[in-house]
């Protein structure tokens, strides 16, 4: 609000006008999990909004590998990145990812010891999820006996997650304070299953 000076006042219609002008290089910023050693495996897990009818672009900073990329192209547009790196003997204490066509990105990293580090993922896969509190993930066939379970959740609003049950939840980030209906929440859980077999769908709140 701007009030006019000097002078007796007076009151007359007008016209006002404001704008939000968007970074030329919209980053995020995610922090290495404390107690990440070499050859460790780091799992990514990134929610996005967007607008307009255009997929963001992520790039990913030096030694991640794209998992998967999951678009959810209705109102209200978001994705989900899930990135892999093996942890060499220096981590920084952070990543950043750069974006395009970004309004909201919020993330983590979760780190998981006793991996195969040549070839990590037995077996992954992704699905959009419609509008709802409950937001299942596909069911997947693990090949080998002590898999780690690694599940990313994330909607277009700002809340909390409750984690799949029987999982533990690694981070549990939002945009904005929660609860608030703008913004994006992405959370991230992990259990060990022993016996090779189907996952069955992991259902986050």
């Amino acid at each position: 609000t701007s009030r006019a000076a000097g002078g007796a006042p007076t009151y007359d219609r007008g016209n006002t006008h404001i704008l939000a002008l968007r970074s030329a290089n919209p980053t995020l910023v995610i922090n290495v999990p404390a107690g990440t050693v070499a050859d460790d495996v780091m799992i990514a897990s990134i929610g996005v909004a967007w607008s307009g009818t255009t997929a963001p672009v992520a790039t990913p900073p030096a030694g991640w590998t794209l998992v998967r990329q999951i678009d959810n192209n209705t109102a209200t547009r978001n994705s989900l990145f899930v990135y892999r790196r093996v942890a060499g003997g220096s981590e920084p204490a952070s990543y950043t990812w750069n974006f395009t066509n970004f309004i909201f990105a919020v993330g983590g990293i979760q780190s998981f010891s006793g991996v195969d580090t040549t070839a990590p993922v037995d077996v992954e896969n992704g699905v959009a999820t419609a509008s709802a509190l409950t937001h299942a993930t596909p069911s997947v066939a693990t090949t080998v006996t002590n898999a780690m379970l690694v599940t990313s959740h994330t909607y277009a609003s700002s809340g909390t997650w409750t984690p799949p049950a029987g999982m533990a939840e690694g981070f549990d980030v939002s945009a904005w304070t929660a609860p608030n209906a703008l913004g994006q929440s992405t959370e991230g859980s992990y259990v060990l299953q022993a016996a090779a077999g189907a996952t069955g769908a992991r259902t986050a709140t």
